[in-house]
């Protein structure tokens, strides 16, 4: 996959992600039940799209890592 198919996809995540935390997406996800690691469902939801968050933006690093060391390698033979 190219790295520009990557941050369409990464960026597409996140516009899911806003929808999912602002009204009126948020309404499906607003209950105190149940409790999820001892934390109601409401607040349990932000928390989880926060480390997922974090996850995807892990991934895309290491992709932009991966796509730059092939770039690099290819123009130190060039030169």
């Amino acid at each position: 996959m190219s790295i520009r198919m990557i941050r369409l996809a990464v960026a597409g995540f996140f516009v899911l992600v806003l929808l999912a935390v602002i009204w009126p997406g948020a309404l499906l996800f607003r209950r105190a039940e149940p409790f999820v690691l001892g934390l109601p469902f409401s607040l349990f939801w932000p928390v989880f799209l926060i480390v997922l968050s974090w996850a995807v933006l892990l991934g895309l690093d290491a992709a932009e890592n991966r796509a730059r060391g092939r770039h690099d390698r290819s123009a130190e033979g060039e030169g």
